[in-house]
């Protein structure tokens, strides 16, 4: 198992440095607005800023484009390294611009880093954990995302622009020189025919020789998947994929309309506003390490009492958080005195990361790693980073514009609506996935939804006899072990 958790950690460098991309715009664009650093030569205009917050999520839709062709033509593996390179490259473009321009070319390139990464490592992630460790490592990955987004915070105002993008390249080349030496997923060396390797993988990965009734799940999962290939329209047509999609597309809107973006790269723009005896820097700072502490106890507890109940209560909890402050500045913007309850967006946003952490944070990445057959998972992957990279610029490029324009209450009474919604919908639609295989959320999914009716024709796959052999037989794909009861 030590090679496991080795692949995990060294995987995790790769969203290390996705929470640094996006907690960059925290401390160092009210640097570059007011003009504070006089070593680095850039200067922006709120509109400027805009764009170097937006410019990162335009690129991250084009880097998920580019994932869902790169993970299943050269593996989830070499798609990790391969995403370092931008990464590597857009801090020192960070470092070394002169202008607006030059900026905004680097937080598109980081964007692409970002976009390859985050699909990339989900899938990774998800095929080689077993089941009754999945949601703690896949949890892992917004934890570590958490992490880079508050070490952003900590040490962002206390470094030079361009020191802090030195100090973030760390991340990028320590994953180049690790994650050479992790094993490829053994599903990705099953769908190119690569048994044994698989079996290899198997066994660093879980640190036993064992591991032939597992790769023989694997083997015939992928051979069903393999030999029932998926568009787009049948993603839409079959009952389960599409109950899966959208499952998937309505936790990753509820995620980023519940205002994460908002209150990450805005954060001290936001409590420099609040009237607070303390500066907005150091309010930022006690948000990130309260950011980091609830997503680290979600680890704990995620595989213990389920997903469901926890997304409805960090939804709910979200509500109510953003509720908080969207009526601290609806007073203030109706010339109500706030003199008395000037802590009230300070604790709405606190509250707010301690809720969206435990559950709304880390539950939909790990669900996204569950939810979608081998055949689909990079395409629908592909989508969800897609439609949640949209709704991302579309809070980060509007935020500024609507709060400046009818108050920064109104897009916080937005993001409680949103919440609020999100929340009913996990109640009756959003099924529990703890402690099962990818096998059995598979069968749950179609088998409710009447797939097996549907695929009654035939499948060839590499059926292992009891002397070791081996022989492809026809058989009806209703057969298939993992959508039958047999």
């Amino acid at each position: 198992m030590k090679k496991l958790y080795l692949a995990a950690a060294a995987g995790n460098l790769g969203m290390l440095t996705v929470g640094q991309y996006f907690g960059w715009a925290s401390p160092s664009l009210p640097v570059l607005i007011q003009r504070k650093d006089e070593t680095y030569p850039v200067r922006l205009t709120t509109e400027e800023a805009s764009w170097v917050s937006s410019l990162l999520i335009i690129g991250t839709m084009a880097g998920c484009i580019i994932c869902a062709f790169l993970v299943n033509v050269i593996g989830r593996k070499n798609t990790m390294l391969f995403a370092a390179v931008p990464s590597i490259i857009g801090w020192l473009m960070i470092a070394f611009a002169t202008s607006s321009w030059e900026l905004y070319i680097s937080r598109f390139v980081a964007g692409l880093s970002t976009g390859i990464t985050y699909p990339a490592i989900i899938i990774y992630i998800g095929e080689i954990s077993p089941a009754n460790i999945r949601g703690i490592l896949t949890a892992m990955l917004t934890v570590t995302s958490k992490f880079g987004t508050a070490l952003e915070y900590v040490i962002g105002p206390f470094l030079s622009v361009r020191n802090l993008a030195f100090v973030s390249l760390a991340a990028p080349c320590l994953l180049l020189i690790t994650f050479i030496w992790v094993p490829e997923s053994p599903y990705q060396l099953m769908r190119r025919n690569a048994r044994q390797k698989a079996i290899t993988s198997l066994i660093q990965l879980r640190g036993k020789n064992d591991v032939y009734k597992e790769a023989d799940d694997i083997e015939q999962s992928v051979q069903f998947d393999l030999t029932n290939n998926i568009d787009f329209r049948k993603i839409l047509c079959v009952p389960g994929n599409r109950r899966a999609l959208i499952i998937m597309l309505s936790l990753v809107i509820t995620h980023q309309m519940s205002g994460i973006q908002a209150v990450e790269q805005y954060a001290e723009l936001i409590f420099d506003q609040t009237n607070s005896k303390l500066d907005g820097k150091y309010l930022t700072m006690i948000l990130g390490a309260v950011q980091m502490i609830s997503t680290i106890t979600c680890l704990f507890i995620i595989d213990r009492n389920g997903r469901k109940s926890l997304l409805i209560i960090s939804t709910i909890g979200s509500a109510c958080s953003t509720a908080m402050v969207a009526i601290y500045f609806q007073l203030k913007h109706d010339d109500v005195n706030t003199n008395n309850v000037t802590w009230l967006p300070a604790v709405g946003a606190i509250m707010y990361v301690i809720m969206f952490s435990v559950g709304l944070a880390p539950i939909p990445t790990v669900m996204e790693s569950e939810l979608f057959s081998t055949n689909v998972k990079a395409f629908a992957t592909m989508v969800n980073a897609i439609t949640s990279c949209t709704i991302v610029f579309g809070v980060t490029k509007m935020y500024l514009i609507v709060a400046d324009n009818f108050g920064i209450q109104t897009p916080f009474w937005i993001f409680t609506a949103c919440s609020f919604t999100g929340a009913v919908f996990m109640f009756f639609y959003v099924p529990e996935t703890k402690g099962k295989t990818l096998q059995q959320i598979q069968k749950e999914l179609h088998g409710s939804s009447g797939v097996k009716k549907r695929f009654r024709k035939q499948c060839y796959v590499q059926v292992r006899g009891k002397d070791g052999s081996e022989e492809e037989r026809n058989r009806n794909c209703s057969d298939v072990k993992y959508l039958t009861d047999e």
